[in-house]
């Protein structure tokens, strides 16, 4: 004996020094509070995801943190036996109290009989050979005892785990133990399995991620604040483990003190010359005592060390974290950067773009124009490129924007066409100020194209304002109904003058004056006419003959008819006009072989 003790001193001597109580000071409160804390822990641990990917971590964790749930109950029973029962609370269940101390009472039976099993079964091995049968008659005794007080312990344990699960009021530490573990199926031991069979949840993010670098500006935002919320619930995890592992420390003090007073006890009852018998009664005591503390102390300190893994655990998470987060925030303002880039060099351009209109382009409509087209290009550019800044996932936003478009072209048609009727309008051949048009029969002179609506001034039959203003809407180019416009460089019409002679003039005459008349009127604007002209040609780069006036003949019943047909300002109409027909008035009446017959007086009008 003497000599087990001391190798008992030798391997406790590494232990820590923790004070020099005498006994186990640890109360009922104690041990439920640590389960307790235990629990939260625990389920603390599993509601948090603890990495960002790293499954191997998360793994470890719960595995680390289910042992160390399960080590929590090993020490609370273990530490049961130890506190004496009338230290440990009582129900209103008188008999609840009584399985209690009876269970306690089998069990330091059991642990009474195995030590003389123990030394007996040494004696019998030095025995001579004439002590032999007796000590193996004893042993045989022995174990017969031994199983009959196994048999008594699991009748009263059944017995106490039966009173508890039908709530018959009991509130001793055993029942709380069970009352706690029922909370947590988890925690209770399995038969022919491991800790690692457990079931267990799949982890909420093992899904494919997209990695930092292909995501947008939301979504690094988002993961930056996801990271950043993890990492706090992983430190407040972190500082959950390091008061578990002080509660645990604590608790572990008293049994260190007790282990060690029964170890110096030890040394001088086997150094002391005293009564032999009462030496080993007492040492008999002190190694059911070991044993019981030893029983609530390995659990204990198993479950420090699993405790401390999973810390070890929870750091690898946070610095995994704390790299997540650098990461994130990198790319972060990297896009950052990248789209103020964008942004400037489009507003770059776009300057460049407006000076170059200005410098370049004197027509004041189109340069406005084109600085209209540069406003919707930069627009689009720049709304293009913050929506590949900000978006994560493009393929997903191109499948729904191209869902959203297509209902938008159906139920905005008619401004579509609209807008893309107005860039075929200001097109070389297209509608400019000014220009006078006909439209759905509605002849006007524009004032404004917009970006939806066209703009008339309606005339009369005689060209003059008629004091309205028509709208149209630019898609009226895409209707069935022609579209009349005034040539591109022309601003003149053609009128006709009809007169009529009498039957007895002289034709070949009256034509060579009228044309000579009309000719000569025609010399006094005729070079606008031409000039005009030449612009048109250039414009459309096709020969086209010069407009003259023209003098037609014709007989009829009533005498011979005149035909005139000439050009005419479009500003300068009603001055041609009367000119005209003061040519044609003095070419007549200046020749006596030409009269006027009956009703036929010069008369005007617009050619068709």
């Amino acid at each position: 004996m003497k000599i087990r003790m001391g190798g008992l001193v030798a391997a406790l001597a590494a232990l820590p020094a923790i004070g020099a109580a005498q006994q186990a000071n640890i109360r009922v409160d104690d041990v439920t509070d640590h389960l307790q804390q235990t629990i939260a822990w625990y389920r603390h641990l599993q509601g948090v995801e603890q990495a960002s990917s790293d499954l191997l971590i998360r793994e470890s964790v719960h595995q680390a943190s289910l042992k160390g749930l399960q080590l929590a109950f090993d020490f609370a029973r273990a530490e049961a036996g130890l506190i004496a029962p009338e230290a440990q609370p009582q129900g209103s269940n008188p008999g609840s109290g009584n399985l209690q101390q009876a269970l306690v009472r089998a069990a330091d039976r059991v642990t009474n009989l195995e030590l003389r099993l123990s030394t007996v079964e040494a004696s019998l091995a030095k025995a001579p050979g004439s002590q032999r049968a007796a000590l193996e008659a004893q042993r045989k005794e022995i174990l017969a005892e031994i199983d009959l007080a196994k048999e008594i312990q699991t009748t009263i344990q059944t017995l106490v785990t039966f009173s508890g699960n039908l709530g018959g009021g009991g509130s001793g530490l055993a029942a709380q133990i069970d009352e706690l573990e029922r909370s947590v199926p988890e925690a209770m031991h399995q038969k022919g399995a491991t800790a690692a069979a457990s079931p267990r949840a799949p982890a909420a993010n093992t899904a494919v991620q997209t990695p930092p670098e292909s995501r947008g500006i939301v979504g690094l935002i988002g993961d930056v604040l996801s990271v950043h919320a993890r990492r706090s619930q992983v430190l407040d995890l972190r500082k959950e483990t390091d008061a578990l592992i002080a509660s645990i420390t604590k608790l572990r003090a008293p049994l260190l003190n007790e282990i060690r007073a029964s170890t110096r006890r030890a040394d001088e009852i086997g150094a002391s010359t005293g009564d032999a018998s009462d030496a080993q009664k007492e040492l008999t005591g002190l190694s059911a005592r070991f044993k019981q503390v030893s029983k609530a102390m390995v659990p204990l300190s198993e479950q420090n060390i699993a405790v401390g893994s999973t810390r070890g655990y929870l750091q690898e998470s946070i610095d995994d974290l704390s790299d997540d987060f650098s990461k994130a925030g990198r790319y972060l303002l990297l896009r950052a950067i990248m789209l103020a880039a964008a942004i400037f060099v489009i507003l770059g351009l776009s300057e460049v773009w407006r000076r170059a209109t200005f410098r370049y382009v004197s027509d004041t409509r189109r340069r406005r124009q084109f600085l209209m087209l540069r406003r919707v290009v930069v627009t689009g550019a720049v709304i293009f490129a913050a929506v590949m800044g900000f978006v994560t996932e493009f393929g997903s936003l191109a499948t729904y924007a191209g869902f959203v478009t297509a209902g938008l072209a159906v139920a905005l048609q008619n401004p579509i066409l609209s807008v893309v009727a107005y860039f075929f309008l200001i097109g070389r051949y297209g509608i400019r100020v000014g220009d006078r048009v006909t439209i759905s029969g509605v002849t006007g002179e524009v004032i404004e194209i917009g970006m939806v609506r066209i703009y008339l001034m309606e005339l009369g039959p005689d060209l003059r304002s008629t004091g309205r203003v028509v709208v149209f809407s630019n898609s009226v180019i895409f209707q069935p109904s022609a579209l009349y416009k005034q040539m591109p460089g022309l601003d003149y019409v053609w009128h006709t003058a009809t007169l009529t002679l009498s039957s007895d003039s002289d034709a070949q005459l009256a034509e060579t004056k009228l044309k000579s008349a009309v000719d000569a009127a025609y010399q006094q604007y005729g070079e606008r006419i031409v000039r005009q002209h030449r612009t048109f040609e250039q414009s459309i780069d096709v020969d086209v003959s010069a407009p003259r006036p023209e003098t037609r003949l014709r007989f009829t019943d009533a005498g011979i008819e005149f035909i005139v047909r000439y050009p005419a300002e479009l500003k300068q109409a009603a001055a041609t006009d009367d000119r005209v027909m003061k040519a044609l008035y003095d070419a007549i009446e200046g020749e006596p072989k030409l009269k006027f017959a009956p009703s036929g007086r010069p008369k005007v009008q617009m050619a068709a």
